[in-house]
């Protein structure tokens, strides 16, 4: 197998934070997004969206989703899941997931607007947009603030795919861009600050 990835970024990220939990030690390609590696024609004969992460499989299969990657994964190496045990965990840790997928989307739409460092993404940055866009993202803040409750992680007492998801978005926003993202959300901010400890947290 080998993972394209661009270590800086959100969905990379999530990717990588799983297999450092996991312990999975998969060969990487690291893209030259500076230089738009990951729209070149070589890349893009892999990837159609020209984005990372992209895993190949040994088959030579190619996936092109930081989800799908983290839930084939799994599939492959089921010891240690990072889904839960259950049915009931397992809908549990998925819902939030999909919660976090769709924070990160709207996340990513306003960064695109409050920053301008993403000039092939907006060209022309609004801050009108970025107000929007982060009504949005509160939204999604306030129900995982409500749904983390006292449990340690987002699922509960040990770590899962939705907490990968998600802290990828908050060191984002909080250590690429220093932009104060879950601030006002003292259960979520609380949780970061202790996932920020982990090994798999760093870069």
């Amino acid at each position: 197998m080998l993972l394209y990835q661009f270590k800086a970024g959100t969905n990379p990220r999530r990717v990588s934070i799983y297999l450092a939990e996991k312990g999975l030690d998969i060969p990487r390609y690291e893209l030259d997004y500076a230089n738009r590696e990951h729209k070149s024609p070589a890349y893009l004969a892999l990837n159609a969206a020209g984005r990372a992460p992209a895993l190949v499989t040994d088959s030579g299969e190619v996936i092109a989703d930081s989800a799908a990657i983290v839930e084939y994964l799994e599939e492959l190496y089921p010891a240690n899941s990072m889904i839960g045990n259950d049915a009931a965990t397992r809908a549990k840790v998925r819902a939030l997931e999909r919660l976090g997928t769709d924070l990160v989307v709207r996340a990513q739409i306003w960064l695109w607007n409050e920053t301008n460092n993403f000039p092939f993404m907006q060209a022309r940055p609004s801050s009108e947009m970025a107000g929007i866009m982060f009504q949005h993202v509160t939204e999604i803040l306030d129900a995982l603030e409500k749904s983390i409750g006292d449990y340690e992680f987002l699922a509960g007492n040990r770590p899962t795919i939705a907490d990968f998801t998600v802290f990828a978005i908050f060191q984002t926003a909080r250590e690429r861009f220093n932009l104060p993202f879950g601030n006002r959300h003292p259960r979520l901010d609380a949780w970061f600050a202790n996932f920020r400890k982990r090994p798999s947290a760093d870069y």
